[in-house]
Parts: C-alpha cells; structure tokens; sequence
C-alpha cells in the first residue's frame, strides 16, 4: 500500500502545481501574449515532467517483470527435479520391494506422492504465490 501512496502523492503534487502555477498566471497583471508563452511554457514542464515518471515507471515494471520470471524459471527447474527424484524413488523402491510390502501398498503410496504434486504445483500456480494480491488482479 505504501507504492499506492507514494504514487498519490507525487499525481498530487504534480496537479497541485499546474493549478498554483495556471493561477499565477491567470491573477497576474500581464499582456495576453505574455500570459500565452507563460501557458506554454508551463504545459511543455509538466509534459516533461510527465514524461519521465512515465519511463521511471516503464523501466521499474521492466525490472519487476524479469525479476518474477528469473524467479518462476528457477523455481520451475528445480519443482521439475525434485518430481522426477521422487518418482524414480518409488519406481525403484516397487522395483526392488520386499515380500512384506504388497503391489497394493505401493500403488497407494504412489498415487499419495501424484496427489501431493499436484497440490504443489496448484499452490505454485495460485496467485498468493506470485505475490499478486486481490487489489493487484484486474
């Protein structure tokens, strides 16, 4: 909330400064064209100014957006592994099973590590996981 914030303030400083400055200009004792050049001149401010908090914005969004990726793809390859780990696991421990341990048991045992995979993988693809939160999701 506090980006939020921060944001407000700075759109609010930049309003409240076009309307001091328009009003400077309009209860000043100047010549039209005077008052003219001084608009301009002040519309071509805040367009400058508006323009770099724009790419101040674009270049943090930039950031964030590889920052998630780097972060998704690592987490990714090594979600992959552990799988692939646990799985060869079970598959050699029913290869090499022991008379005491029924195929019945084992396929219990094994579908119990499929279920928990896919709660893993549902929990990684929830949104509480990307760090999105309900007010982020349009």
């Amino acid at each position: 909330m506090g980006d939020r914030n921060g944001k407000e303030f700075i759109v609010g400083t930049v309003i409240g400064g076009v309307i001091g400055a328009a009003t400077a200009l309009l209860l000043a004792p100047k010549s039209g064209k005077e008052l003219r050049t001084d608009l301009n001149e002040q519309a071509a401010y805040v367009r400058l100014k508006t323009e770099e908090f724009k790419n101040v914005a674009v270049e943090k969004g930039q950031g964030f957006a590889e920052s998630a990726k780097g972060k998704t793809a690592d987490f990714s390859q090594n979600f992959s592994k552990q799988s692939s780990n646990v799985m060869d696991k079970v598959k050699n421990f029913r290869s090499t099973e022991d008379d005491e341990i029924s195929n019945a048991s084992l396929q219990v045992l094994e579908s119990e590590v499929e279920d928990q995979l896919e709660k893993l993988d549902e929990e990684v693809k929830s949104p509480e996981y990307k760090g999105e939160t309900p007010s982020s999701q349009h």
